[in-house]
């Protein structure tokens, strides 16, 4: 097979075995995040979303068995209704299930049902939702907290030596806003023929580059799979001799206006904190509030002792045992805790009502006014 000269046809069903294999791979890496036996608290919108632990596996089987079942047959279109179906129900069991990846691929298979009879439609949607996470993905990383992280990871891994803390140096001092703008422009690049393939190449060894400094550091492996995916469908959507265009007239057509809202209106009132960071492209932004529990005495809550951050106190002068909420999902589940104040909060309901006896504080950090307070 030629993969510089293929058909729309070959790319829709090579793009869906590719979001299926990988898919799979985060299912099995993130395995304890879509069951319920687990120390991390379940989180569902509503209390009355509370089903027992073998719902949980039950529907964790059929999600992977339906996966496997449309790699192998891709044109499937009962099959794909089905997945779409399993996944939100799925996703409603627990927030913190709610991760980007996961909420992107169910969009990628809606765009294959919705257009199951013209496949130039159903390659330009999904080309669409990637055009629009680059952009808000690029977009949240403008900010200071960002490039403040950035420079400081590029100082520590020696790329750049600055022999004086307090020595300015642009490129040093701006390079979270160049790499949000870079990102920014290639995603808009991809609109264009003149400039889709460049803007592809970018992004490609973005995703490439990610992919490497996250296997190299052994951290949020979860994101893994998702950037070799995408670079894989960036290669064939858009490197191909025959790249892929959007055309306002496809996206026109039946249902397809659902990814013009939810990729590219919705996510424009998280900048005004009305839509969640994950569902908004607002990707490693570190625009995110964190939760850290302060346990000051441990009681019943001993058993969460895997998840102690040992000999790092936030508190001067406290004797308190650290927990940082994300740290503990990455431990425990592979993925990190839905970051949201409402999943914050039933968090710590959830842990006062299960560990009674366990005296805590529990502290958010969220972005405002370019800083973290």
């Amino acid at each position: 097979m030629n993969l510089f000269n293929l058909p729309i046809v070959s790319k829709k069903i090579i793009v869906t075995r590719i979001i299926c294999f990988f898919w799979i791979i985060a299912k099995i890496m993130s395995w304890k995040v879509w069951l319920a036996n687990r120390f991390f608290p379940i989180v569902p919108p509503f209390n009355f979303l509370f089903f027992p632990a073998a719902i949980h596996l039950i529907l964790f089987i059929f999600s992977v068995a339906a996966l496997f079942i449309l790699l192998l047959f891709p044109s499937k279109r009962w099959l794909q209704k089905g997945i779409i179906f399993i996944e939100i129900f799925f996703c409603l069991l627990d927030q913190n299930r709610w991760q980007p990846w996961e909420y992107q691929y169910i969009f990628i298979i809606l765009a294959l049902v919705i257009n199951y009879k013209n496949e130039r439609n159903a390659v330009a949607s999904i080309a669409f939702i990637f055009i629009s996470v680059y952009l808000f993905s690029g977009l949240g990383k403008m900010n200071p907290v960002f490039s403040q992280n950035i420079r400081q990871e590029i100082i520590h891994a020696g790329i750049i030596h600055v022999n004086n803390l307090f020595q300015y140096n642009f490129l040093l001092f701006h390079c979270g806003y160049i790499l949000g703008f870079i990102e920014i422009l290639s995603g808009i690049g991809l609109l264009f023929h003149q400039t889709n393939k460049i803007a592809a190449a970018i992004l490609i060894i973005m995703h490439i580059s990610i992919a490497v400094l996250f296997g190299y550091i052994n951290y949020d492996l979860i994101i893994l799979p998702w950037n070799i995916a995408f670079a894989m469908i960036l290669f064939i959507f858009f490197i191909s001799n025959k790249p892929i265009l959007i055309r306002v007239s496809a996206l026109k057509q039946k249902w397809n206006f659902l990814f013009i809202i939810f990729f590219a209106a919705i996510p424009v009132l998280n900048f005004f904190g009305y839509w969640d960071f994950f569902l908004s492209g607002s990707l490693f932004s570190y625009k995110t509030p964190d939760m850290y529990i302060f346990i000051h005495k441990q009681g019943s809550g001993k058993v969460l002792s895997p998840f102690f951050e040992i000999n790092k106190n936030k508190i001067p002068g406290s004797n308190a045992i650290l927990i940082n909420v994300r740290t503990w999902a990455f431990k425990e589940m592979q993925v990190p805790a839905y970051p949201e104040l409402r999943v914050y909060k039933k968090i710590k309901l959830q842990l006062i009502q299960k560990y009674p006896d366990m005296v805590a504080d529990y502290i958010v950090y969220k972005y405002s006014g370019g800083k973290k307070i």
